[in-house]
């Protein structure tokens, strides 16, 4: 096994391989791995990646013979020890992030920041934030780097101890602890005790924790290396001078950074920033948001053509939590343009607590100054007779077929909901 990890190596640092489980993303010289699952054997597709130009081709199917396929008694196996491997002769730093919000775009930043700073640094993919794809991570991680950040999500208890077990990182933080997925845990508490699972790293170095609550406390064995906040007290204020200035108040002293975006990700920066601060002394580069930071469907501005005029979307189409929405909302009500339309899908994975939630966003939904509120989803769709000034649709399609008459009017549209109803598809129907 040893030997294939040398090789795995090698190929990366000659050919800038990728390690790929999916034949039709292979490029010149990348690796595959036949990685079996209960939709599909990807041990079939090997011969296709090597045609693609595959280097080469692990698979564990002793059937399939090629001189550039390497036969294994188990992929799942490799895989689990080829990670373990590269972890330990990685001489870098691990960096952990999670959080029931905002955890990609803060990942992505703090590659920014670390990069912008003369510090080399590797970040996981995209939100590949479960066990597969944290493994995917690890195998495409630069080993030369100083720092590699990593993304972890969970869904469900003791899915964080099984992405601590394999990642066990020196500095980890958590963006927030909010109402995300409150339906797959007992409760708030249940919630809570398994996120902080991030800070039980045997490798721990320091922690953050930012929480608007202050009833919880961590547990004494950790109080030492995490130190926890709420960024609601920083009293966080922007004004625009080319960039944004972005003013906090922190430990009774005031401190002053840069962010290319203000709203949420002036906050984005301020998080950063303190995290960072815990192990690295100075920066030579003052920003702590970088609009780069943003990926697709998580707070990014589109403009469509509509007939003969410019409609700017404000995509957030890719998830939302009751918190977060309702702080999007707030912000884009606030935002001082004309002819505004919030489109709002409703929220997933809440439990029995669903209608109250739900609810109270409409609750809130009624005290905007935007007016022309269109409503997707089930959830929202069986609140309907109490709500009768709103317009309520049961899915997207139900939406599509009838949005022409709003496009007609909006200027500036806000798109922001669980990734299950579909927004994307609203969007991609701006035209």
């Amino acid at each position: 096994m040893q030997n294939i990890f040398k090789k795995v190596i090698q190929a990366k640092d000659k050919y800038n391989s990728s390690i790929i489980f999916d034949s039709r993303l292979i490029k010149e010289n990348d690796i595959f791995i036949g990685l079996r699952s209960n939709n599909r054997d990807g041990n079939s597709f090997a011969s296709d990646a090597i045609k693609k130009g595959a280097i080469f081709a692990i698979v564990d199917n002793n059937k399939l013979v090629h001189e550039n396929i390497i036969y294994i008694k188990s992929v799942q196996s490799f895989i689990k020890k080829f990670t373990k491997f590269l972890l330990g002769v990685y001489k870098g730093k691990i960096i952990a992030i999670s959080g029931s919000v905002g955890k990609t775009t803060t990942k992505e930043n703090i590659f920014h920041i670390l990069n912008n700073n003369q510090f080399k640094t590797y970040r996981s993919f995209k939100n590949f934030n479960n066990i597969l794809g944290l493994q995917f991570s690890i195998m495409n991680m630069d080993i030369n780097s100083k720092f590699a950040v990593f993304e972890l999500g969970i869904n469900a208890p003791k899915e964080m101890d099984n992405l601590i077990k394999i990642l066990q990182p020196h500095y980890s933080l958590l963006t927030a602890i909010e109402d995300s997925h409150i339906g797959n845990f007992k409760n708030f508490s249940n919630l809570f005790a398994n996120k902080i699972k991030i800070f039980n790293s045997r490798r721990l170095i320091k922690g953050l924790i930012n929480i608007r609550d202050d009833n919880f406390q961590l547990p004494k064995k950790i109080t030492n290396k995490v130190k926890k906040i709420n960024l609601e007290n920083l009293n966080i204020v922007s004004r625009k001078q080319g960039i944004f200035v972005v003013s906090f108040k922190n430990n009774n002293s005031f401190q002053k950074i840069y962010s290319d975006k203000e709203g949420v990700f002036s906050e984005t920066a301020v998080l950063s920033f303190l995290f960072l601060k815990l192990f690295i002394r100075k920066f030579s580069n003052k920003k702590f948001f970088y609009k780069e930071a943003i990926l697709d469907s998580r707070g990014k501005i589109i403009d469509k053509l509509y007939k003969d005029k410019i409609i700017r979307v404000y995509d957030h189409s890719y998830n939302a939590s009751p918190y977060s929405l309702k702080k999007q909302i707030i912000y884009f009500d606030n935002l001082k343009v004309t002819k505004k339309l919030c489109i709002i899908g409703s929220i997933k994975e809440l439990g029995n607590q669903t209608e109250k939630y739900h609810r109270a966003l409409l609750d809130d939904i009624k005290n905007l100054k935007v007016k022309r509120i269109i409503l997707i989803g089930e959830e929202f769709f069986k609140l309907r007779s109490s709500y009768k000034t709103f317009n309520f649709y049961k899915s997207h399609k139900s939406y599509i077929n009838l949005m022409k008459k709003d496009l007609e009017y909006g200027k500036n549209i806000f798109v922001m909901g669980s990734r299950l109803n579909n927004l994307d598809k609203v969007i991609q129907n701006i035209c």
